[in-house]
C-alpha cells in the first residue's frame, strides 16, 4: 500500500507528526465511505431485483461500513484539534468516542436486519439468482480483501485502534459476503430458499460484532494499562542517565492513540547536590518529550546507597520477596532505627492477579529475620504493577 501512502498522505513516512496521523486516518476513511458505497449501490440494484433479503441485508451492511468511514474521518479531524481551556489535554479521545458511535451504529443495523429476516421466514418470497449476482458478491469480496490490507497497513504505521476496529470490520464482511455467495449457490442450484435463514446468519454476525466493537472503543475511555512496550521505552530512556539508580511508581496515563502523559519517582544518591539532581530531572522530562512525545513528570526519591546496613538488608528482602513469587519487588526502601528495634520500611510490587497479602509477607520477613541480633519491624505498603 505504499503508493497510496506517496498519493494521499503527505510526509507520510513522519508517522510520529499529529498531522500526519489525521492524514492516514483521514485517507483510510475516505477509501471506506467510496469503495463501501459503490459495493452497497452493486448490491442493493442486484437485491431488488432478485428479492434477496440475503443480499439486501449485505448491503445495507455495507452502508453502514461507509457511515463508519464517515465517522472516522470525523473522529480523527476532531482528534486533531489543539488543546483550550476547557481541555488542556487535547482532543485525541475523539477517535474512540467514533469508533464507539460506529460501534453503536452497527449494532443498530443489524437488531433491524435481523428483524426483516424474521419476517421473511415468516412469509417466504420467492428470489432470483443470476450471473450478476455471483459477479457484484465476487466483487465484494475482492474489494473488502483490499479494503482490510490498507486498514491493517495504516494501522500499523500510527498505531490507530480505530484502524485496526476497521481491518477487523472488512474482514467480518468477507466472511459475511461468503456466507451470501454460498446461500446463492445453495439456492440456484439446490433450488431451496434458504435466502432469510442466511439472512437472519448474517444479521446475528454483524449483531455479535458489534459488542465487540462496543467494549474495543469504550475500554480506552474508560481507562486500560498503557502499551508494554510504551512502558518499556520510556523506563529504558529513563535508567539510561549517569547519576540514575532506579525508576518507581510510573504511572501512564493516555488521552488518545500517541497522547501519553506520565510520572514517576527518580531515584538518584542521597548525597547528590539538590541542584544537580534536579537539573537531571529537568533534561530527562525534556528529551524523554523530544524523543518519545510523553509528557513526563518526574519526583525525586533520594536514596542511601553507601550505608552498608542498608544495602544488605535491602537485598535480604528483595531475595525474601522473589522465593514467595518471582514478580514481587520493592522500592523506597529505608530504615528508621529505635533503640529496642529497627523499622524496614518500604513499598512491596505485585500483581494484580497476587493471591499474596501484605500479612503473609510480613510474616515471612519475620520468619527469615528471626535469626538477626536486631530487632527489626516491617511497615509495608502495597503498590498494584
Amino acid at each position: 500500500m505504499k503508493w497510496f501512502k506517496r498519493l494521499f498522505v503527505k510526509d507520510y513516512e513522519s508517522t510520529g507528526d499529529p498531522a500526519v496521523r489525521t492524514r492516514y486516518g483521514v485517507a483510510a476513511g475516505v477509501f471506506g465511505i467510496c469503495s463501501n458505497a459503490v459495493i452497497c449501490a452493486l448490491k442493493l440494484v442486484v437485491g431488488f431485483i432478485g428479492g434477496s433479503v440475503t443480499v439486501i441485508a449485505d448491503a445495507v451492511n455495507n452502508l453502514s461500513d461507509a457511515g463508519s468511514s464517515a465517522v472516522t474521518v470525523a473522529g480523527f479531524k476532531l482528534a486533531s484539534r489543539p488543546a483550550d481551556r476547557e481541555h488542556p489535554y487535547g482532543h485525541a479521545r475523539y477517535e474512540y468516542i467514533g469508533a464507539l458511535v460506529v460501534a453503536v451504529i452497527i449494532l443498530i443495523v443489524g437488531v433491524l436486519l435481523c428483524k426483516s429476516s424474521v419476517e421473511k421466514i415468516v412469509s417466504p418470497e420467492p428470489v432470483t439468482v443470476d450471473v450478476w449476482t455471483y459477479v457484484v458478491l465476487s466483487v465484494s469480496i475482492l474489494m473488502k480483501l483490499v479494503q482490510m490490507a490498507l486498514y491493517l497497513d495504516f494501522a500499523k504505521s500510527i498505531s490507530s485502534g480505530a484502524l485496526k476496529a476497521a481491518a477487523a470490520d472488512s474482514r467480518n464482511d468477507v466472511i459475511a459476503t461468503g456466507a451470501v455467495l454460498v446461500a446463492a449457490i445453495v439456492m440456484d442450484t439446490a433450488g431451496v430458499n434458504v435466502d432469510a435463514y442466511f439472512g437472519l446468519a448474517v444479521s446475528l454476525f454483524i449483531v455479535l460484532s458489534s459488542f465487540k466493537y462496543i467494549l474495543e472503543a469504550a475500554n480506552p475511555l474508560i481507562g486500560t494499562r498503557p502499551p508494554e512496550e510504551v512502558v518499556d521505552a520510556l523506563k529504558r530512556k529513563i535508567l539510561s542517565y549517569d547519576g540514575v539508580i532506579g525508576v518507581h511508581d510510573l504511572a501512564v496515563h493516555s488521552y488518545g492513540e500517541g497522547r501519553y502523559f506520565a510520572v514517576a519517582h527518580l531515584e538518584v544518591p542521597a548525597r547528590d547536590d539538590i541542584m544537580f539532581a534536579h537539573e537531571l530531572a529537568d533534561n530527562i522530562e525534556r528529551e524523554v518529550k523530544e524523543e518519545l512525545g510523553i509528557q513526563l513528570t518526574l519526583h525525586i526519591d533520594p536514596i542511601d546507597n553507601e550505608d552498608e546496613e542498608t544495602l544488605r538488608l535491602k537485598a535480604k528482602c528483595a531475595e525474601v520477596l522473589k522465593g514467595m513469587d518471582e514478580r514481587l519487588s520493592l522500592h523506597d526502601f529505608r530504615l528508621v532505627r529505635g533503640n529496642t528495634h529497627t523499622n524496614l520500611i518500604f513499598d512491596v510490587e505485585m500483581p494484580f492477579e497476587s493471591k499474596l497479602t501484605l500479612s503473609d509477607i510480613e510474616k515471612e520477613l519475620a520468619g527469615r529475620f528471626a535469626d538477626e541480633e536486631k530487632k527489626y519491624y516491617f511497615v509495608l505498603s502495597r503498590d498494584v504493577e
